[in-house]
């Protein structure tokens, strides 16, 4: 990816971000828990009835200045700084009324999750029937992570269609830019009730057996691969697993590390 495509990347983020919208309207309010205040309010046509629905994020007071108070108090354990931030879709019914269909407290990315940029949220936003979701975090590494939904009306529900994966430095423009784009081949079925915005990443080892593979910045069949290639007995940490691909980090052994994705029938698992 250029680095000019990702300058604009971001500005697009900014300005979905700088849309965010904590007033909620009067018949919207009754959904949310008591302890719990806005982060974000958004209306559209969520499922293509032509209805105005609704999605509703949602924050807890002070969860930034409770984090900063644990953290001094040498108590930033996992239960201290995780502040539930409530994903809640609402939809219209006949009657004209919203309903809450769903809430997921695992979709929205915590307050401090952005590193120094500091609260990673940059909004959410509603089209063809579906909505993305956008966070941008990081520091001298920055880092952007946009999901998109669709929904399935055989499957009567929000399903992940697209991930896009960006790092880059901010101050080294000589510094290769990371970028992944996975579709919805690649991630299988996930479902918004079962979608988790810090997957947890496997930690496995892989010896590729064919005679030479190819690194891909984005895991789809038929794409061009990188110039980079790996060489039959080579081993390889394995991060992610999806359908066809292996997300995978290669030490050189000279302190050199490669990231990719390889063909996982281009690999056999290691003990």
């Amino acid at each position: 990816m250029q680095r000019s495509f990702v300058i604009a990347s971001l500005l697009l983020l900014s300005l979905i971000s700088n849309a965010q919208n904590d007033t909620v309207s009067a018949e919207a309010k009754s959904f949310i828990p008591k302890g719990y205040e806005p982060l974000d309010y958004i209306t559209g046509d969520l499922n293509g009835d032509k209805k105005p629905d609704a999605i509703l994020v949602l924050k807890q007071p002070g969860e930034g200045r409770r984090f900063e108070e644990d953290s001094l108090n040498q108590q930033d354990t996992v239960e201290n700084r995780e502040f539930p931030r409530p994903f809640i879709i609402l939809i219209r019914q006949e009657s004209g009324k919203l309903k809450q269909v769903l809430r997921n407290d695992s979709v929205i990315l915590c307050a401090e999750c952005g590193g120094v940029f500091g609260d990673p949220y940059f909004g959410t936003s509603i089209e063809n029937n579906g909505f993305s979701i956008y966070f941008y975090g990081g520091s001298s590494w920055r880092w952007a992570s946009n999901y998109s939904f669709k929904w399935k009306p055989a499957k009567k529900n929000w399903y992940l269609v697209k991930e896009y994966q960006t790092a880059f430095h901010m101050t080294d423009p000589n510094h290769p830019t990371k970028d992944a784009t996975i579709g919805e081949t690649e991630i299988g079925d996930v479902s918004i009730e079962r979608f988790n915005s810090e997957p947890v990443y496997e930690d496995s080892r892989w010896k590729v057996k064919a005679v030479k593979t190819f690194f891909y910045n984005s895991p789809k069949l038929g794409s061009q691969p990188r110039k980079g290639y790996l060489l039959k007995g080579n081993i390889v940490t394995g991060i992610r697993h999806l359908k066809n691909f292996i997300e995978v980090s290669f030490d050189s052994g000279k302190g050199v590390f490669t990231d990719g994705y390889i063909l996982k029938k281009d690999l056999e698992k290691t003990e």
